[in-house]
């Protein structure tokens, strides 16, 4: 038997927020996503929202970055707007 072990794990959350929600305050509803990953290096956290214009998302910033995988912030923000696609 082979053993098994995570190397890598990549978790999006969708939240959905009502008008003028404390989170926003804005008159319209608003999305955020977040997405989280998992590597050997660390954790890191980005986020994305339709703040300000309802349906049309912001580009994937970054939130949290375990200083190992700061070096492959970029590779990691190209990894969350691929997968927009299959959201």
């Amino acid at each position: 038997m082979q053993d098994e072990l995570a190397v890598f794990r990549l978790t999006v959350m969708e939240s959905r927020y009502p008008r003028y929600d404390p989170a926003h305050g804005t008159p319209d509803p608003m999305v955020r996503r977040v997405a989280t990953i998992l590597a050997h290096g660390g954790r890191a956290q980005f986020e994305q929202t339709d703040y300000g214009h309802p349906g049309r998302f912001n580009p994937w910033s970054p939130r949290t970055i375990d200083v190992r995988l700061l070096p492959h912030t970029e590779a990691m923000r190209q990894l969350c707007e691929s997968i927009t696609q299959l959201l």
